[in-house]
């Protein structure tokens, strides 16, 4: 143990990569014998501070000042890394996490409430510092509580991102959900469109507001509300938005643009329109939500909402820091929204234009 402390100040000074010094080498700067070091490099090597290569030596992973008793981890918890919301929502995270010298957790929900349950409570065990979580759409407020009532009786600071959870008091980030609806409404209506569907995929508190905002910027400019034009489904089904965009098409009052509840929604109405023999912004305008690559590689490109995800996670991190060390919040309102901003391309360029 002696000989590990004197190679730990020994490692404190060096850069991460650099080889240490050859064992015959040190046996004689520390006066001690090959078999002594060798117990000491091994144990090293099983806490992470040094690394052996095969015929090259040994080499220095980090510069430690001293030893590290305890590295702080943070659980995060979303629906799905391999969408793009959520993998630049993580990404905010970890900048955030790295300059903290912090791991993270990094789990998938799959929007099922079991799965979530499991991972809150293996996270928990573990003994994590603190949880970032993106809720599971749920439609029992029970469920809910219970959920995210376990993380409040372990008294575990948690923060939620992108929606909130009905009954449960937490800090939460997430983006202007009314506002994000509202412009998207307003950039179709000043291109010309007027008469405006909206189609979302599942009918949760997120969906509601950006109808709500969709609803807002079409009575601002006096037009009659069609309640026929919105199409929020109770569940979410298979085909759901490109079979529900077909109807509005057959008819009788057919719609000039659609405001899309996602980008993933907004490739499905763009192949709708395309299948009637009509044409995306010519004949009817379309314009997404989230601005990630199911946007960007359609053809034509769609015009969509930017979330500002990166923002979000960033933000959340920096709050679960403060909770973390003890750190009050300014506020007892703990709500932080971040505004969307439109992303233009070429699905609504005006009617008659392409």
């Amino acid at each position: 143990m002696e000989i590990k402390e004197e190679l730990i100040k020994i490692i404190a000074e060096m850069e991460p990569g650099k080889p240490l010094p050859s064992r015959p080498k040190l046996c004689e700067k520390l006066e001690t014998t090959r078999t002594t070091l060798d117990r000491a490099m091994q144990e090293l090597e099983k806490e992470g501070i040094v690394y052996s290569k095969s015929g090259s030596g040994t080499y220095a992973i980090g510069i430690l000042k001293g030893k590290i008793d305890t590295v702080e981890n943070w659980g995060v918890i979303v629906p799905s890394i391999s969408e793009d919301i959520y993998s630049l929502l993580t990404r905010g995270i970890e900048n955030i996490a790295c300059r903290h010298g912090a791991n993270i957790i990094l789990c998938n929900s799959d929007n099922n409430p079991e799965k979530q349950r499991c991972y809150i409570e293996r996270l928990l065990l573990s003994g994590v510092s603190g949880f970032i979580i993106v809720p599971i759409i749920s439609y029992n407020v029970e469920v809910s509580n219970i959920l995210y009532g376990t993380l409040l009786k372990s008294n575990i600071p948690f923060v939620l991102c992108n929606r909130s959870v009905e009954g449960i008091h937490a800090p939460t980030v997430r983006s202007n959900d009314f506002y994000g609806g509202y412009i998207a409404t307003k950039h179709l209506i000043s291109k010309g469109y007027r008469s405006i569907a909206y189609i979302a995929e599942t009918m949760y508190s997120v969906s509601i507001e950006r109808c709500q905002g969709y609803i807002s910027a079409l009575m601002e400019k006096g037009y009659e509300i069609d309640r026929s034009m919105i199409v929020i489904p109770y569940e979410d089904q298979k085909c759901a938005s490109y079979n529900n965009m077909k109807k509005l098409l057959q008819g009788e009052k057919k719609p000039d643009a659609v405001f899309c509840f996602n980008d993933k929604v907004a490739v499905d109405v763009c192949r709708a329109v395309q299948d009637m023999g009509m044409s995306v912004s010519k004949d009817v305008g379309i314009i997404g939500y989230d601005n990630n690559i199911y946007a960007s590689m359609n053809h034509p490109p769609i015009t969509s909402v930017s979330f500002k995800s990166l923002e979000i996670g960033e933000k959340s991190a920096e709050i679960l820091v403060k909770l973390i060390i003890g750190e009050k919040l300014n506020s007892n309102f703990n709500e932080y929204l971040y505004q969307p901003t439109i992303v233009e391309r070429e699905s609504c360029l005006g009617k008659g234009e392409l």
